[in-house]
């Protein structure tokens, strides 16, 4: 595969936001607080990631 395709890479998300507004959904499973939280600390830094991911991509 890598002889036909090139090599690849991996860029893991998770734990994201499932919804725009909580209040409009029953879900018990996720805690909007702690979605919040991570969308504000993490989620930029893994958009930071992918930007550069795809900068590299562009340039070879």
């Amino acid at each position: 595969m890598a002889r036909i395709f090139g090599s690849a890479e991996t860029l893991y998300v998770n734990d994201t936001y499932q919804f725009v507004d909580y209040s409009q959904y029953i879900a018990t499973a996720f805690n909007e607080a702690d979605k919040v939280k991570r969308r504000n600390e993490i989620f930029l830094i893994d958009c930071e990631k992918a930007f550069t991911m795809g900068r590299r991509f562009a340039s070879a």
